[in-house]
């Protein structure tokens, strides 16, 4: 019951209220209870002289007839005039303490709600000049007893933490990015200045040379355009339903000749019965393509890759295994990364963006699917695994 209330900021500040109503009234019923025997002892020389005035006997009973009586009735008016006089002379030395009492304690229940709040105002600021370190103080109390403002620092604490992580990816891809440009612009501006200094030839290898280059930019800055409308949720998506086999199997001969070329075979491995999946078949084709392509690329001649399905109550498991050169096993959860590279030696032989990774996982997960990446280690080949579900 205790922290249900601990909980909750407005029973904070319920309670707040009823207890300095509480106080007040229990500090000013302690100084009337004070000050109202001496406040009585004050009135009551008063008190003496109007009963010697009204013919009072010392034993308390009135002198005389019809007029005396009238004469007491005043006389107990007058005393009764006197103790409300005696109370409120009692309540009016009890209010300042009272008040002083009560300002106080606003004071400081005012402090201990306001006080996290300037906090966060102040975080704000510093976070909106740049600096994404700072966080909030959050009390050592298990989550289950936090209050309302307790969670809200939890919440600036973990949006902090997601604006630093995405200031560093941005300066990272910014470095990526150069480093990716500055390659293809080096040969292609040396390969021009070799043919204005007539050091090369303008020949097929030559002019080849350059066109691959220029190519690879163009690949580079139409990856990210995708990647970015894809981010932005701008991409529009047809799901329908797809037989796998069937569209596996047009993949498969579309690639054969590329496999062919580079001498790496390329098998599929079908199930007998038919799996129909919902997902935008343009799309499905761009993430095989590339799965293919990255395969392909890290398979050296002689290796193998192999496409495999299997299938389970809600969705379809589509594999691509290689024979190539593995990934290590830190590297496998950045493998999806933008630009990322498990070593910079490892150079795209046919220039590739480096993004390709990263499309084929928004594009998977934009259609409820999930893809991780596989491998022993170093030399033992990868495999990547996606899901997609099964057509209703």
């Amino acid at each position: 019951m205790i922290s249900f209330f601990r909980r909750r900021l407005f029973w904070k500040f319920f309670f707040s209220y009823f207890t300095l109503v509480v106080l007040s009234m229990l500090v000013m019923g302690v100084v009337v209870r004070v000050l109202l025997p001496s406040l009585f002892n004050n009135h009551l020389v008063t008190m003496a002289t109007l009963l010697s005035q009204y013919g009072v006997s010392e034993g308390g009973h009135m002198m005389g007839g019809r007029g005396m009586m009238m004469q007491g009735s005043v006389l107990f008016t007058d005393l009764f005039g006197i103790f409300n006089q005696i109370i409120l002379d009692a309540v009016l030395y009890a209010f300042l303490p009272s008040m002083i009492v009560a300002l106080l304690v606003s004071v400081g229940m005012s402090r201990q709600f306001v006080y996290p709040l300037q906090q966060m105002i102040e975080a704000a600021d510093r976070i909106a000049e740049g600096n994404y370190q700072e966080r909030l103080p959050v009390g050592k109390a298990p989550p289950e007893v936090h209050d309302e403002l307790e969670r809200l620092a939890v919440r600036f604490n973990r949006m902090t933490n997601r604006l630093e992580q995405i200031e560093e990816m941005r300066q990272k891809l910014i470095g990526d990015v150069a480093h990716e440009l500055r390659t293809p612009l080096t040969v292609i501006k040396g390969s021009i200045e070799g043919l204005m200094d007539g050091v090369l030839e303008p020949d097929k290898t030559t002019l080849e040379r350059i066109y691959r280059q220029a190519d690879r930019l163009d690949r580079l800055v139409n990856d990210l355009q995708e990647l970015n409308r894809i981010e932005d949720g701008i991409l529009a998506l047809n799901p329908k339903s797809v037989n796998l086999n069937k569209f596996l199997a047009d993949i498969i001969h579309t690639m054969q000749i590329n496999f062919t070329k580079e001498m790496v075979e390329l098998q599929l491995d079908l199930p007998e019965e038919a799996i129909n999946i919902r997902v935008d078949e343009d799309r499905l084709q761009q993430i095989m393509m590339n799965l293919l392509s990255n395969a392909l690329r890290y398979t050296p001649a002689g290796g193998q890759v192999r496409v495999a399905v299997r299938k389970d109550a809600q969705s379809a498991e589509v594999s691509v295994a290689d024979t190539g050169i593995g990934i290590p096993e830190e590297h496998l959860p950045h493998v999806f990364e933008r630009l990322y590279r498990v070593e910079d030696s490892r150079s795209r032989r046919d220039g590739g963006s480096g993004i390709g990774l990263t499309i084929v996982k928004k594009l998977i997960e934009a259609q409820s699917g999930l893809i991780w990446a596989e491998s022993a280690g170093t030399g033992e080949g990868a495999v990547f695994r996606f899901t997609l579900p099964l057509a209703l």
